[in-house]
């Protein structure tokens, strides 16, 4: 649909022949404001504006320069008089896309008229290309930003089922060797054996309460999601919050003093020293990830299972090293590859 703007009222019906939309102004300066109101109201330009070189209030180069200057891409051409041909130079300066010579001939006008109707026609075409391949690409980002963010909400799933897979097969390896260190035979290693040496209660037991469980559960389910966190962002403020959940369930088992004392112990000796090394702890973990996450994995899996076990079935004194022994063990591996200082000489270490 072709739409334009000129200054000749009597050209109109001619315009109109080639035209679906034609507008007139008296001058250059209601040209511009025919200019401007048209693309207010139909948030588009003109195809194409033809007008005189010389007229009252502002002029045609004037005129077509804020036109351009609005609308880079504006066809215009001049319709000028061999008097005029000072202009020209202007004209051009400004980027006038023809000329027609006073009197019109109607055979100018339609060469004229078919050259820059094509050129018109090409750059829109070229436009709507480049929208079109401007608007795919939007939506090709979007769906790649939509894969990324898929992509890595699989990779921290996938770090999160390594962290229990090998929680898991740590803990086998801790249990089996301790029952050759015993010289206890068995053919399911599994951390159960160590319950099957619980003698009858006696007078001296305790119970978890039920909100020190539900914290302490969910403290040891966020250990080993920090630590593959950490994993996946480096924000050392994950190792900090490590560290303050250990000094919590510190805390909390030593409300069952004395029967966990020996448990508190190691976890507060865990916090403490990560927190004065924690630049070594940092390194450590980088350099070794996966041993360091097994310890941490098997530290919690263990603790999960006490607290689920003794949740319901109190404690007793003479059988409470059964819960200390193989933690604590994991505790004092994990101190030894933090600050190997810290393991005492003679002290047996099982990995």
């Amino acid at each position: 649909m072709w739409k334009m703007i000129l200054h000749y009222k009597m050209l109109k019906k001619i315009f109109t022949n080639y035209f679906n939309h034609v507008d007139t102004a008296n001058d250059g300066e209601a040209g511009l404001k025919s200019f401007l109101l048209f693309k207010d109201n139909n948030d588009a330009y003109y195809d194409l504006v033809i007008s005189d070189i010389n007229m009252p209030n502002m002029g045609g180069v004037e005129m077509s320069r804020a036109m351009i200057n609005e609308n880079p891409e504006q066809s215009i051409i001049f319709i000028t008089a061999h008097d005029e041909a000072s202009f020209l130079h202007d004209a051009i300066e400004v980027g006038i896309d023809g000329f027609l010579n006073k009197p019109i001939d109607i055979d100018q006008l339609k060469i004229v008229l078919f050259k820059i109707t094509r050129s018109i026609s090409d750059r829109k075409l070229i436009n709507s290309f480049y929208k079109e391949v401007e608007d795919l690409n939007m939506k090709l980002q979007e769906q790649n930003d939509e894969i990324n963010i898929e992509k890595a909400k699989l990779e921290e799933q996938i770090v999160l089922f390594n962290t229990q897979v090998n929680a898991t097969n740590t803990k086998h390896q801790q249990v089996e060797q301790l029952l050759q260190q015993q010289n206890k035979e068995s053919s399911e290693p599994l951390l159960d054996d160590n319950f099957s040496k619980d003698e009858d209660e006696g007078e001296e037991n305790v119970l978890f309460l039920s909100d020190d469980c539900d914290e302490l559960t969910e403290l040891f389910d966020e250990l080993p999601e920090l630590m593959a966190q950490y994993s996946i962002d480096d924000d050392v403020n994950n190792m900090y919050k490590v560290i303050a959940g250990l000094k919590k369930i510190s805390s909390i088992l030593l409300r069952y003093t004395p029967f966990l004392d020996p448990l508190a112990k190691s976890f507060e000796e865990f916090s403490t020293t990560i927190e004065d090394n924690i630049d070594d702890f940092i390194k450590m973990y980088k350099e070794d990830p996966d041993n360091a996450t097994m310890l941490f994995d098997a530290v919690s899996l263990d603790m999960e299972r006490y607290i689920k076990r003794f949740s319901d079935e109190s404690m007793a004194m003479k059988n409470i090293h059964h819960i200390h022994h193989p933690t604590t063990l994991s505790i004092k591996q994990i101190i030894g590859m933090i600050s190997p200082e810290n393991i005492d000489e003679g002290e047996m270490e099982f990995f």
